[in-house]
C-alpha cells in the first residue's frame, strides 16, 4: 500500500530529475544530428515539459492504484506503457513534425520517436520504484524498530515483575521472624513493608526512575533491614544530589544490590556488615565487606542475573562485579 508520503516524495522527485532527463536526451541528438545552437534552448524546454508530463502520468497511476494489492505493479506498468505509446503518437502527427521542419530535418522516422520516449518512461519507472521501494523499507524499518522496542520493554516488564514476589518472599520470611522475637520492630517493620510496596505498585510500567527515587527506595529497604539487624547492619550512601536529579536507574536497581548483600552476608554485632553505595564518575558502586553466609552461599544469583538482563535492554551493557577475599562490590552505570 502506497501512503501519500511517497507521492509527494515521487513529485519531488520528478522536478529534480526532468531537467537531467531532458538534457540527457536533447544534448545527444544536437551532437549527433548537429541542429543549429539556436534550437537548442526550444527543445531543452518542450523536452521538459514533455518529461514533466510523462512523470504526472506514471505518479497519477500510482495514486490511482496506491490501494491494490497483488499485480499492481504489473498494471501499473502496462497502463504506463500505452499512455507512452498514445502520447508519442500524438505529439509526433501534431507537433514534431513542424519542429523538425523548423530545425531542418526531415523524414524522423516515427520509430525513433517511440524509441525515445520508451526510454524517457522506463528511466521514469525504475525512478519512481526505486522511491517506491525506499518508502516501503523506511516505513518497514519503523515497524520493525517499534516492534523491538515493545518486545523490549515487554521483556523489561517481566524482568521488573520477578523481583517483587522475589522481595516478596524475602519480605514475609523477616517479618516472620520479627513477630517471634520483636513484635514492636515487627510492627514498624510491616508499616514501612507496606509503604514500601505502596510505591512497587505506584511505579506501574515504570522501567527507569531518577536517581533520588531509587536511592530513597534503597534507604527505606536499608531502614527496614535495620529494624531486624539493628547494629549488625551499617550502610552509607555517597550520591551528589546534582546526580539523583538528572540521571536515571532501573528500578529496583540498588534496593536488589542492598538485598543480595543482606542475604548473601552473616550479619551480627560483633561483624556488622558495611554496604557502601558511592557514585563516581557516571557509576554507582555498591560494595560490602565480604561474610558469606553458607546457609545461602551456593544459591543462584537472581536479583543479580535479573538486573544485568535489565541493563542489556535498557542500553546494551552489563554489570559490573568484583569480587575478592575481602570485598563484594557491583558497579552500574547511571542513565540518561
Amino acid at each position: 500500500m502506497i501512503k501519500d508520503t511517497t507521492i509527494k516524495k515521487l513529485c519531488l522527485v520528478a522536478l529534480y530529475t526532468s531537467p537531467i532527463i531532458s538534457a540527457l536526451v536533447v544534448t545527444p541528438l544536437f551532437i549527433v544530428s548537429r541542429y543549429k545552437f539556436g534550437a537548442y534552448p526550444v527543445a531543452l524546454l518542450w523536452i521538459f515539459a514533455l518529461v514533466l508530463v510523462m512523470w504526472a502520468i506514471n505518479i497519477v497511476l500510482v495514486f490511482l492504484l496506491k490501494n491494490k494489492k497483488g499485480q499492481s505493479s504489473t498494471t501499473r506498468y502496462i497502463l504506463s506503457c500505452l499512455l507512452c505509446v498514445v502520447l508519442s503518437v500524438l505529439i509526433v502527427q501534431h507537433m514534431f513534425g513542424s519542429l523538425h521542419s523548423n530545425m531542418g530535418k526531415q523524414g524522423m522516422a516515427l520509430h525513433f520517436h517511440l524509441v525515445v520516449f520508451f526510454s524517457i518512461n522506463t528511466a521514469i519507472l525504475i525512478l519512481a520504484d526505486l522511491v517506491m521501494v525506499k518508502e516501503k523499507n523506511v516505513v518497514v524499518e519503523s515497524e520493525n524498530m517499534q516492534l523491538r522496542i515493545k518486545n523490549m520493554e515487554a521483556a523489561n516488564q517481566q524482568l521488573k515483575h520477578q523481583i517483587q514476589p522475589h522481595f516478596l518472599f524475602n519480605s514475609l520470611s523477616t517479618l516472620k521472624a520479627l513477630i517471634k522475637n520483636s513484635p514492636a520492630g515487627a510492627e514498624e517493620y510491616l508499616v514501612k513493608l507496606s509503604d514500601f510496596l505502596r510505591y512497587s505498585i505506584s511505579s506501574g510500567h515504570v522501567n527507569t526512575v531518577k536517581v533520588a527515587d531509587e536511592v530513597k527506595l534503597c534507604t527505606d529497604y536499608l531502614e527496614m533491614q535495620k529494624i531486624r539487624f539493628g547494629e549488625a547492619l551499617q550502610f552509607n550512601i555517597n550520591v551528589p544530589a546534582e546526580v539523583q536529579r538528572t540521571k536515571y536507574l532501573p528500578i529496583f536497581s540498588l534496593q536488589i544490590l542492598a538485598e543480595n548483600a543482606v542475604k548473601h552476608n552473616t550479619l551480627t554485632t560483633a561483624a556488622p556488615l558495611f554496604i557502601d553505595i558511592v557514585y563516581k564518575s557516571e557509576v554507582i558502586t555498591v560494595a560490602n565487606n565480604l561474610q558469606p553466609n553458607a546457609a545461602v552461599e551456593n544459591e543462584a544469583g537472581t536479583g543479580l542475573a535479573n538486573l544485568d538482563e535489565r541493563y542489556k535492554l535498557l542500553n546494551g551493557t552489563n554489570i559490573a562485579v568484583k569480587k575478592d577475599d575481602k570485598t563484594f562490590a557491583v558497579s552500574i552505570n547511571v542513565l540518561e
